[in-house]
Formats: C-alpha cells, structure tokens, sequence
C-alpha cells in the first residue's frame, strides 16, 4: 500500500511542469528560438530585396554622345553673329557640327542676335539679326534655322558608340524666331531624325516681329546602327518671310531603364508583411504570459 502511494506521488510528479511554468504552456525557450529565425529570414529577405531596388535606381549620370551641343566651341574662334554651312565662306566653323547648304546662321548671344548683323550673304541688308529672343535655358551661343520652304536650313553631327537596338534619348531647347529683313506671321517646326528615322516638333506660330520663347522636347529613337547622323531641319511657312527656328542645348544619352521590377517589389512586400506578423505575434505571447 505504501509503495502504491509512492508510485502514484511520482506519477503526479512526472506530470508536473516545471517550475515556473504551467502545466499546458508551450515552450517559451523553443518557440522564441524559432520565432526568432523566421524573423531573421523574412529581415534577410527585406534586405535583399530593398538593394535590388536601390541598385536599380541608382543609375548613373548618362553620357552625352553629343559633341560640343550647346554651340559654343567654334574653330577658328568666332564672336560675333555668323553665317554657317556649305553655302558662304565661313563654312562648318562649329566644333562638330555641319550645316547644308540653306541659311544657317549662328548667334553667340541673345543680345548679339538682335543688335548684330549676321556676317554672310545677306550683310549688306544690315537686317540680319533677330526681331526678339532670350537667353537659351543653355545660355551662351545658339543657332538660327531658315525653315522657307525654298530653303530648309538644317543642321547635322554623325553619333559614334551607339549599340544596335538600343533606345536614346534626343533633347534640345528650340523656339521660333523670325530676321528683321522680314515681317509677317510664320509657322516653325523641326524635323529631326537619328539614321533613318525622323521624327517632328509640333508646329509654333509665331506673330510677326516676334518670338515665341524656348521650349525643351524630348524625342526617342532606336539606334539601327553604330554610327548614325543626328539632324535638325527647320520646317516653316510662308516662301520668303522667313521663319526661322533657333536651337540649343542638344544631347543624346542613352534611355535610363525602367526600374524597378515588379517582382522584386513584391518580394520586398512579402518580407515587409512577415515581419510584422512575427512582431506581432511575439507582442501577443508576452502579453499572455504576464
């Protein structure tokens, strides 16, 4: 009888939790352990994830494949108001840049477009310079575009280093300007085209004796080649105004990709999701536990 009532004593003790703990409480050692890699996985994930998104934003400054694009480089050393291209004496004087055989004229100022006298084949007018302009959002020297439709000034440079496929983006500063020697209202726009590609400016009416101020476009092309010839042609109305279009600013970079991926946001989600889960499962076990 004595050795039952031992028997059953250590039958109740084996029963028993330990000290401490109640009977059907769980492993708080154990759980926590757990708990604790699982948080630790889903903070690894998180991390992982939120540098794959900020390596994909962080992209670097994209290079101009644009030689000398504001203008202001000339050789020999030009600074007053001169006719360019193929058509007068002075010929391609721009750093990197040729113009046909129309009227093209270039500025080193705003102020020197419109008190200056272009040097070129029409000097003896003593009218070849600018009713209006402003400065550039470049500043400094641009050019001028004869766009008659008799004439279609235009404007090139040959693009090395592209790769085939590839999406660039083409950006410049223009606006619509017409010469003294003239007067009535005109329209402008621009042609502009990367190999074979062409792509147009919206049109600008411009009052006469006026200008119209400087706008910024954006256009995209697909580079077909390694090389190809980037060019600006002044498109305008009406035959012996003459409308003229004016430039500055021009570059080609290469189109930033867009970032970042769908999946890694979710993944990132997820991470951010779990975290919070596990947090606030360990906020409800200890608020059991006191």
């Amino acid at each position: 009888m004595e050795l039952q009532r031992h028997a059953a004593a250590g039958a109740g003790y084996a029963n028993q939790a330990p000290a401490g703990r109640l009977l059907n409480e769980p492993d708080v050692t154990m759980n926590g352990d757990f708990e604790m890699r699982i948080s630790t996985l889903i903070l690894a994930t998180i991390l992982t994830s939120a540098a794959s998104v900020t390596a994909a934003l962080a992209t670097p400054t994209p290079t101009n494949l644009v030689t000398n694009g504001d203008f202001s480089s000339t050789s020999p050393n030009t600074t007053v108001s001169t006719q360019f291209g193929t058509s007068y004496s002075a010929g391609n004087f721009i750093t990197g840049w040729t113009g046909n055989n129309g009227y093209e004229l270039w500025f080193p100022n705003a102020t020197a477009a419109t008190t200056e006298n272009a040097v070129g084949q029409y000097t003896y007018t003593n009218q070849e310079k600018l009713w209006s302009a402003t400065s550039s959002p470049t500043g400094g020297a641009f050019v001028g575009l004869d766009g008659d439709p008799n004439v279609q000034s235009s404007i090139s440079q040959m693009i090395n280093g592209l790769v085939a496929g590839q999406t660039y983006d083409v950006s410049f500063s223009w606006g619509a300007a017409q010469v003294q020697s003239r007067q009535g209202a005109t329209t402008e726009k621009l042609a502009v085209s990367l190999g074979s590609d062409t792509q147009y400016t919206n049109t600008l009416n411009n009052p006469s004796e006026s200008f119209t101020g400087w706008f910024t476009d954006m256009l995209q092309f697909t580079a077909s080649d390694t090389s190809e010839l980037l060019s600006f042609l002044s498109i305008g109305t009406p035959t012996g105004e003459p409308p003229m279009a004016v430039l500055d600013g021009v570059s080609l970079t290469k189109a930033p990709v867009k970032v970042p991926e769908p999946s890694s946001l979710a993944l990132l989600g997820v991470g951010l999701v779990g975290l919070g889960f596990a947090a606030r499962r360990r906020a409800t076990r200890s608020n059991k536990s006191v």
